[in-house]
């Protein structure tokens, strides 16, 4: 990339202040000037005012609600649909795979969790940001199709019936993580940063609405099902169809959109990753970020794992715990919903996207306490008081799906397109699989001592180390939106 003219910057930052900013809208929104001096960036032989002027439009009445919300219609209902089918598939396969083997379940499932997700982004990364965005989707939701197809046929026989839950739980997993890394690149594909914070929140209310309604068929399904005779793990043969099906329809509904074609270069998984990483390390405020991601990722799969093979201790049956694992998830996505709707844009603006990403290490350490003290008890509260745990896992959960998950989308939506995917992975899937990991040998050591009511306290300590690198990331913000690696090249119209 060429260097960067200082005056010519300072021209362009004049000249997009005076001319974009809307009414009511802050000339200082640092976030969305990132992604409009992008003009600098193309080559001088082209007028800059052709440039800018489909962005510039962007933020006059193509930047209005309705229309914003128009373009994301497909988006929407992908990510929804996505997480409809995501969350039926962990909710039964992994309340049933717990309820057979208790804390062994979480102890077993973690760590493959975490490195299945590894080598199946291993896998995509040589090509995910290759391929034009609606193919790679296509092959993605055809693959996890054959795979659920699999599990299925194990789940059916009992000699294989706990082994096929397990592993239709870790293709939930893969499809609940990995899946919507796609679709939400394809979301920072069709709209800027400044979009973004708009829109973003709305796109996961109808996120919101997905996951409502998966948890809501996997909660109410043993009332409806057990009466009738019918296996549980029936419910299971809605996501191969549902996927075939977005695999199809997803691609058609974005057709025309301004989608990333790919780069089309061949590379090894190796340059893949070198090409990931350079971006994460060259910039200062997502190195912070990718550090802070990890420790609190770690906490919370603990807190996780945790507040599952305990309930199961607590409740001992599968069914109860089905609906105990789905009503919590309920509560915790109705309260996500609500925080968009009133209060997660408030909060953007108000604390900035760093700002905004401190939050979630705040509250896994107020999960900790929460969870600790429900298992070991204290202070007028009964050893393994399932009411602390619930409360605790909410405490953890409601932020991580709501306002970080928000501010994480936008925060890479700055990321240049040809390396968007790639990032997402490293960003947003390592700490997590790490998390999943290091969880499940937390887990299994606290089970070996018979100590499993440590589990929180061990987990504690990664909620705290989290809040330095993620205060580093809040100072180094702003010169992050001003270095050269941020400064996107994309088609600036739909």
């Amino acid at each position: 990339m060429r260097e960067v003219d200082s005056s010519s910057a300072d021209d362009d930052w004049g000249f997009i202040t005076a001319r974009a900013k809307p009414s009511g809208q802050s000339a200082t929104n640092k976030d969305a000037l990132a992604d409009l001096i992008e003009a600098d960036s193309v080559e001088k032989t082209e007028p800059v005012k052709n440039v800018l002027g489909s962005r510039l439009d962007s933020w006059g009445d193509q930047s209005s609600m309705d229309q914003l919300r128009q373009r994301a219609r497909p988006i929407s209902l992908a990510i929804a649909a996505v997480f409809i089918l995501g969350y039926i598939n962990e909710i039964v396969a992994g309340a049933r795979f717990v309820s057979l083997l208790g804390a062994k379940a979480v102890i077993i499932i973690y760590p493959l969790a975490g490195l299945g997700l590894i080598g199946v982004a291993l896998l995509q990364i040589t090509w995910i940001d290759k391929l034009p965005r609606d193919k790679a989707l296509s092959r993605v939701t055809i693959a996890y199709a054959i795979g659920f197809v699999v599990g299925l046929i194990l789940v059916a026989f009992p000699q294989t019936t706990v082994f096929g839950s397990g592993f239709i739980w870790l293709f939930a997993d893969q499809l609940n993580f990995l899946l919507p890394l796609i679709v939400w690149a394809m979301a920072g594909d069709i709209f800027s940063a400044g979009e973004g914070r708009k829109i973003y929140p709305s796109i996961t209310q109808w996120q919101y609405g997905g996951q409502l309604i998966g948890l809501a068929i996997s909660a109410l399904a043993p009332f409806v099902l057990i009466p009738l005779g019918v296996p549980l793990p029936f419910l299971l043969l809605v996501c191969p169809v549902g996927l075939i099906g977005l695999g199809i329809l997803v691609p058609r509904a974005l057709k025309g959109k301004p989608l990333s074609q790919g780069h089309g270069r061949e590379e090894n998984t190796l340059a893949s990753l070198k090409s990931a990483w350079s971006f994460v390390g060259g910039v200062k405020a997502f190195t912070a970020m990718f550090s802070t991601s990890v420790l609190v990722f770690i906490a919370g799969m603990i807190y996780k794992g945790s507040f599952l093979s305990d309930s199961a201790a607590i409740v001992n049956d599968p069914a109860k715990l089905q609906i105990i694992y789905g009503l919590t998830m309920i509560a915790v996505f109705t309260m996500c919903g609500i925080l968009q709707r009133f209060f997660t844009t408030k909060i953007l603006e108000r604390f900035t996207i760093p700002g905004a990403l401190l939050i979630l290490p705040i509250m896994a350490t107020v999960c900790g306490i929460f969870m600790a003290w429900g298992l070991n008890g204290g202070l007028g509260i009964k050893p393994n008081f399932l009411p602390f745990l619930i409360i605790g896992i909410i405490a953890w959960w409601v932020p991580r799906w709501s306002v970080d998950d928000v501010a994480r989308r936008t925060a890479l939506a700055v990321v240049p397109n040809e390396r968007r995917a790639r990032v997402s992975f490293i960003i947003d899937l390592l700490p997590i699989c790490l998390g999943l990991i290091l969880a499940g040998l937390a887990i299994g050591l606290t089970y070996w001592t018979g100590k499993t009511g440590l589990a929180p306290l061990v987990a504690l300590p990664f909620a705290l180390m989290a809040m330095y690198p993620a205060r580093i990331m809040a100072s180094q913000w702003d010169k992050a939106m001003l270095n050269p690696l941020l400064r996107i090249r994309k088609r600036l119209s739909d």
